[in-house]
């Protein structure tokens, strides 16, 4: 009898063993099949495993793609509706941030191209949930908010409970500045559908920080962000307009360190700059200024950006010990500016670039 449960249990034990193999197997050929697909690096490819759910592989292929043509936009094209469709919004607005760096500067017809190939497949499919959610993100990015909204209705009407849906339809409410009450209840409904999502956060403040300004509630959404691993130039962004909002501005100002930190690669030195002087620049994704500014304690310093080729700059005054004292992100439209009396006499350091350090082309640095 002894025996009999022994052979048993070594049958049973192969059995088991033979199963976890053959799960093995699969996995192993799946992974290989996903490394041979990212290999391939064609839009065609990456599209296909968006199509079948596979998100995660689609970015391998269309991370590859970027590799390969860094200034075409269906790489990041494909990368941002498998983020979007993973629920990583952050992560999404960062690669169409870098649309802008890379892809628009050598093509300007990018977004065209972008809104075309979306508009091709839901010709062919107008429930397609996948294209539905690219377009609409792909809108909202540009800041077509009203056909957002049309498209994210559509969405909705599909699928009411979608976490996506929801929260940008709210977002898109708030940015295009009307229907205030029912963007709240869709930001307040993506929350409670995700309330742990640190990505789900991260839109609710920013519709709070640049859509329907309720900068507590920013504050609040962002810091979460933040404390669940959104440690961005774009959070930290958000976090600086509240602080300066809350009168706190050393806090604000080094929150907008950490943004040109986060966005840096490199650190040119420029020309001092002196009372009624300027300087004009050249800006390309990643260069951020250190301008020197000789001061006595007591002066205003009034600082003020302005350029022909871009309109978002931000930047940040650092104390002689490196401490940082103010900072801009919008002081006159999307243009950084302060007024500041020096606290101590000595040479002060500007920090200055763009928003999250994209975009290239000239511009000017004025102190009054």
């Amino acid at each position: 009898m002894f025996r009999k449960t022994l052979i048993l249990l070594v049958l049973f034990m192969l059995t088991i063993a033979s199963g976890a193999d053959a799960a093995n197997s699969a996995r192993a050929a799946a992974t290989g099949q996903a490394n041979h697909n990212a290999n391939a690096c064609t839009p065609a490819q990456g599209q296909s495993l968006i199509d079948q759910g596979q998100y995660e592989d689609a970015i391998l292929v269309f991370t590859c793609l970027i590799d390969a043509q860094p200034t075409e936009v269906e790489g990041y094209r494909g990368r941002i509706e498998a983020e979007v469709l993973l629920g990583r919004y952050s992560d999404g607005v960062r690669d169409y941030q870098r649309v802008m760096a890379f892809v628009l500067p050598v093509h300007p017809d990018a977004e065209a191209t972008i809104m075309a190939g979306y508009d091709a497949r839901l010709a062919v499919e107008p429930d397609d949930v996948r294209a539905l959610t690219g377009a609409s993100f792909a809108r909202w990015w540009f800041y077509h908010y009203a056909s957002a909204i049309h498209m994210l209705n559509h969405l909705l009407d599909l699928r009411p409970n979608d976490v996506y849906g929801n929260l940008f339809r709210g977002s898109s409410r708030f940015l295009l500045g009307a229907t205030k009450a029912k963007g709240a209840e869709d930001l307040e409904r993506a929350l409670t559908l995700a309330p742990q999502s640190a990505h789900v956060r991260f839109i609710v403040a920013d519709a709070y920080t640049y859509g329907q300004p309720d900068l507590p509630r920013a504050f609040v959404e962002a810091s979460l962000a933040l404390a669940w691993g959104l440690d961005t130039p774009r959070v930290h962004a958000i976090l600086a307009a509240c602080y300066l909002s809350f009168g706190n501005l050393q806090a604000a100002a080094a929150e907008i360190l950490n943004h040109i930190e986060l966005a840096t690669t490199e650190y040119l030195p420029a020309a001092s700059l002196s009372a009624g002087g300027s300087l004009e620049l050249g800006l390309v994704p990643g260069r951020t200024y250190e301008i020197p500014i000789a001061v006595i304690v007591g002066e205003t310093i009034s600082i003020r950006t302005s350029s022909r080729d871009f309109k978002d700059t931000i930047m940040v005054l650092l104390a002689p010990d490196g401490t940082p004292v103010v900072g801009n992100d919008d002081f006159k439209a999307y243009y950084a500016g302060f007024d500041w009396v020096a606290a101590s006499t000595g040479t002060y350091r500007l920090q200055v670039t763009s928003f999250e350090s994209v975009s290239t082309g000239m511009f000017v640095v004025t102190r009054n």
